[in-house]
């Protein structure tokens, strides 16, 4: 499935296979969001397939927002496929869901 980002009402929707072939995509996507936003909400809930390219991804961009003292939150704990891919790359500190 072809990935998208849609923006639903503030949220920006991760909807489809994120893995090597478009973590560019999600991260230029969301470099750019942290450069003119406070705060940005992402939401991995519809996400089919991640891979560990991808969760790489999502370590750096949760970095950078760090760093520039920005606020990223990420929701999507309930999807299992990403549960468990957070889980085996020790990446659960991403989950920020207290918006």
């Amino acid at each position: 499935m072809k990935l998208q980002i849609i923006n639903t009402s503030g949220t920006y929707e991760v909807i489809g296979n994120f893995t090597l072939d478009n973590t560019e995509l999600v991260k230029e996507h969301f470099n750019y969001l942290l450069d003119h936003y406070e705060e940005v909400v992402m939401s991995l809930k519809k996400v089919k397939k991640i891979d560990k390219k991808a969760i790489k991804v999502l370590k750096d961009i949760s970095a950078k927002a760090n760093r520039r003292s920005k606020i990223l939150f990420v929701l999507g704990k309930e999807n299992s496929v990403i549960a468990k891919a957070f889980i085996k790359n020790k990446a659960n500190y991403i989950f920020r869901e207290d918006y």
